[in-house]
């Protein structure tokens, strides 16, 4: 996948399913987060799979 690629698919991504997949959840909970103030990101973790990660802001009331 190219960095900044919106729907992009990892290069391993054909290797499961039917590949027939775009990508577009994960760029849409990307730009959720994003504009709630958060961050979103993926941690490899070889021979288990991956780790997504969210991380939001505390909100203060």
């Amino acid at each position: 996948m190219v960095a900044g690629e919106r729907f992009g698919r990892g290069q391993r991504a054909g290797d499961r399913g039917d590949g027939s997949g775009s990508g577009l959840a994960l760029a849409l909970v990307a730009q959720h987060i994003d504009r709630h103030g958060g961050a979103v990101w993926v941690e490899e973790r070889p021979g288990e799979g991956a780790r997504f990660v969210v991380e939001l802001p505390e909100l203060y009331e």
